[in-house]
């Protein structure tokens, strides 16, 4: 083991590589599965509820969180 195998102790620890990844797919999941769904039921004919929102809804705060926490401001 060399001394160059360690950062210096004045160093800040630095942060993991892939922050946020893990929101922004989840977040591009339920956005993209939601779009989907809401065209294959207009295209068919089916009816639509409030309820269809929701999934979209926690997708954007997925992205937002993901992209948040990517850019070091959470």
């Amino acid at each position: 083991m060399s001394w160059t195998d360690s950062p210096p102790p004045w160093l800040p620890p630095l942060p993991p590589p892939n922050r946020g990844r893990a929101l922004l797919i989840i977040g591009w999941l339920l956005v993209g599965s939601t779009v989907v769904y809401i065209f294959v039921m207009s295209y068919i004919g089916g009816t639509h509820s409030l309820l269809t929102l929701v999934p979209l809804l926690m997708g954007l705060l997925c992205l937002i969180f993901g992209i948040l926490r990517r850019n070091g401001s959470r």
